[in-house]
């Protein structure tokens, strides 16, 4: 079965959107999948716009293997030939994750749990099993979702550890994907780098910057 890398992006495209996905769908010739942008709110129109990126569990996209959805500001770096659909994990759960994770379950433990994946939101990657197991609960008894509608908490990395969660997934190591592929612009050797993405920090501890100029400079430096 064929493979297919998405991105999600809801109002006008912006000068970084436009060169995400002109970046993306390049490394998408190079792994042999196909390319797609979701446009509006597909998924839930009362949800916010991160929320959206639920939509690749949709059965639409049943036809692929694996469904990759990148947010519009990650980059492949140039010289990366890695085919991201042979490498093991689903998401990334580094310390952020970890965290947010924790707090999650803190604050809902009626509908989380800490033996279920959580996973960032920049980046999933899922089979064509784990998106129709998770897609079983989508359509029943929604209401819990409006716990991660606002901006900043949780949103579609809630509702993914939710399904999960009501799906009986339990968390293993080989669900966890390399951090290197969504490796912060701002961090050192963006060169190694799977994905990038962009950031409005210039180092860890700031200052900070518009995004478009922290991948310009990454452009100077011959990166991307």
């Amino acid at each position: 079965m064929p493979n297919i890398i998405l991105q999600h992006f809801d109002g006008e495209l912006r000068e970084l959107d436009k060169l995400s996905m002109e970046n993306i769908q390049e490394y998408a010739k190079l792994v042999g999948a196909d390319y797609r942008l979701i446009t509006g709110r597909p998924f839930n129109s009362r949800l916010t716009s991160p929320c959206q990126k639920v939509y690749m569990l949709n059965e639409e996209f049943d036809q692929y293997d694996q469904v990759l959805m990148l947010d519009i500001d990650m980059f492949a770096p140039k010289g990366m030939t890695t085919n991201i659909f042979k490498e093991t994990g689903v998401g990334l759960y580094a310390e952020i994750q970890q965290s947010l994770h924790r707090k999650l379950y803190n604050n809902y433990t009626m509908i989380s749990s800490m033996e279920s994946p959580y996973w960032g939101g920049a980046i999933y990657k899922m089979d064509l099993e784990m998106r129709q197991k998770m897609r079983k609960y989508s359509k029943t008894d929604e209401h819990w979702m409006s716990h991660f509608n606002q901006p900043y908490h949780f949103e579609d990395e809630g509702i993914m550890h939710v399904y999960a969660t009501r799906s009986g997934i339990k968390f293993t190591r080989d669900m966890i994907l390399d951090r290197k592929w969504c490796q912060c612009s701002f961090l050192p050797n963006p060169q190694d780098a799977g994905f990038i993405h962009i950031r409005t920090k210039v180092t860890p501890t700031g200052p900070k910057r518009t995004k478009i100029l922290n991948y310009k400079a990454l452009e100077e430096q011959g990166i991307l």
